[in-house]
């Protein structure tokens, strides 16, 4: 880690919240708690959406599934980076507290608490999967629509942010990981329209 990289987590972990953002950024990250609307939402896509939606559902789930399952994985194994909150004390750690369905976890009492400082020298903490995933989403959104894909990115950029508000990650975490995404999104994209349109010249 750098000294740029140490005080900026100071100034998004320690100096710029507040009681409301406390919760907001600690929602935000737990997306366990968002899993069951965004599967719904995909469900009435498929449904009523059209062609059009149905191919860009088939390319999230291929970019979500590169990204969050080999991409993500391997490099996280490989780079080994440990966790802000894994690798010194004071961190601040902010969550939502357990329950047994994930959407009830947005009513459950905020957890807020100084980390201590791991005996683990190896983590999680390279690359972010919150942010390559969602990223990766919102490049794929942005290739079938446009407007959608804005508020995809919004959100995008409003998880990057709260994984560094909540301890999760160093600030240098994110720009790879959100670039990473992108490209991903991008030529699953590409790749899915290359196969579709050989498909149908050979028909």
């Amino acid at each position: 880690m750098t000294a740029w990289d140490l005080e900026l987590l100071h100034l998004i972990n320690q100096q710029w919240t507040s009681p409301l953002l406390d919760y907001v950024m600690a929602a935000v990250s737990a997306i366990d708690a968002w899993v069951p609307l965004l599967v719904l939402a995909g469900l009435l896509l498929l449904w009523k959406g059209g062609a059009r939606a149905r191919w860009m559902l088939l390319c999230l789930a291929l970019a979500l599934a590169l990204a969050d399952g080999v991409v993500a994985k391997g490099m996280k194994t490989a780079v080994g980076r440990v966790r802000p909150r894994d690798a010194m004390d004071g961190v601040i750690i902010r969550d939502l507290g357990k329950a047994d369905w994930g959407p009830l976890r947005l009513f459950e009492p905020l957890v807020v608490k100084p980390s201590r400082k791991s005996s683990e020298t190896r983590g999680k903490s390279f690359p972010s999967s919150h942010v390559m995933n969602l990223f990766a989403a919102a490049a794929v959104v942005m290739l079938f629509y446009r407007r959608a894909g804005v508020v995809v990115l919004m959100l995008a950029a409003l998880v990057a942010w709260s994984r560094v508000y909540c301890g999760a990650h160093w600030p240098s975490d994110i720009p790879p990981s959100a670039g990473l995404g992108v490209a991903i999104g991008w030529l699953t994209v590409r790749a899915v329209g290359a196969l579709r349109a050989r498909r149908q010249r050979t028909r």
